[in-house]
């Protein structure tokens, strides 16, 4: 899955755009902060071949996407603008 397919599936699965407050990202982890917690969906999360696990720490959802993180991020943010 390309990063945009990637991003997309994610902003879906965490109950869409309009849910999600703020994004950022360190080096292995998108994190997201929502705004309805129960919006999101963790198991069909890590289902997802690129997604080993998401963490809830320090009020942020964190999604680990290894090295895709980054970009990832940079996705989510643009479309989050569109």
């Amino acid at each position: 899955m390309d990063d945009r397919t990637l991003a997309e599936t994610v902003l879906a699965l965490v109950g869409g755009a309009e849910n999600v407050e703020d994004v950022t990202a360190c080096w292995s982890r998108l994190r997201l902060v929502l705004r309805d917690w129960d919006a999101r969906d963790d198991e069909a999360i890590t289902a997802l071949d690129e997604v080993p696990m998401v963490q809830v720490q320090g009020g942020q959802f964190q999604v680990v996407l290894g090295a895709r993180a980054i970009p990832v991020s940079r996705v989510v943010r643009e479309l989050l603008h569109a």
